[in-house]
């Protein structure tokens, strides 16, 4: 009971801090309060440990590659965290080692992905962009570097050997299949970027951007689907991550 009340003292000291820090708007931080209890409820520490691992890294990451120190709101923190809490809770149900492994797997496909753009954005130069095979400006969805796509793999395998590590029993099968889906995860997010994330026209400076208001005005819709946003494909890149660890376990049950 202790050592219960100590480390939920510990996590809302956590979540006041990050909040002073502004890497939370208020709403954002209490709904991480809500998603990180969820996930401790059911899950305990494995689970935990993949979402912090994925929140201090990622957000680590994305502070240090802007001078303007940008807020995380509510809708991008259930869209990186929604699907992990989907596998959680099929986990707490059914207590199968493949769903606790999805969860971090889709923990690890967020983290990936934050890794290949802030690592890409630093050391990867102008990347490739994977639809028109041309070198386009950092900062949009769909494109590759070879330094970006490094980051992707260690931002996957750093949540998939925490996970390891924290856990009971460690498993060298769940830090591969956790690494090998976070990986995949981040390619998902390229292919839907490329292929189908919304793109937006400013009418007052005439760039493309995929905001929905640049320069206080809204944009154009001019190609994508019209609801595949940002957070929306954060949301399906990070759900395929976690249905990849669980077609790896699957595999694994018929193969052994």
């Amino acid at each position: 009971m202790w050592t219960e009340a100590a480390l939920g003292s510990a996590f809302v000291l956590f979540l006041l801090i990050i909040w002073r820090k502004r890497a939370l708007t208020p709403v954002a931080t209490v709904s991480a309060g809500v998603l990180g209890t969820l996930i401790y409820t059911w899950t305990g520490w494995p689970g935990t440990a993949a979402l912090l691992t994925f929140f201090v890294s990622s957000t680590a990451l994305s502070r240090l590659n802007k001078q303007e120190k940008e807020q995380r709101d509510s809708w991008q923190v259930w869209a990186n965290g929604g699907p992990m809490l989907m596998f959680a809770a099929l986990f707490s149900v059914t207590s199968w080692e493949g769903l606790l492994a999805a969860a971090a797997g889709a923990a690890a496909a967020s983290n990936a992905d934050t890794w290949a753009s802030e690592i890409g954005r630093r050391f990867g130069g102008r990347p490739l962009h994977v639809r028109s095979r041309k070198r386009i400006d950092n900062g949009f969805s769909g494109a590759v570097s070879g330094a970006g796509t490094l980051g992707a793999v260690g931002g996957a395998f750093l949540v998939g050997g925490v996970v390891c590590f924290v856990s009971l029993e460690p498993a060298v099968f769940m830090f591969i299949a956790v690494g090998i889906a976070g990986v995949c995860g981040c390619f998902i997010d390229t292919f839907l970027g490329a292929y189908a994330e919304r793109l937006n026209h400013c009418i007052v400076c005439g760039s493309y951007t995929e905001a929905d208001v640049h320069h206080e005005r809204k944009t154009m819709h001019v190609s994508g689907i019209s609801w595949m946003t940002n957070n929306a494909v954060n949301a399906l890149s990070s759900f395929g991550g976690g249905m990849v660890v669980v077609v790896l376990y699957i595999v694994s049950f018929f193969s052994f």
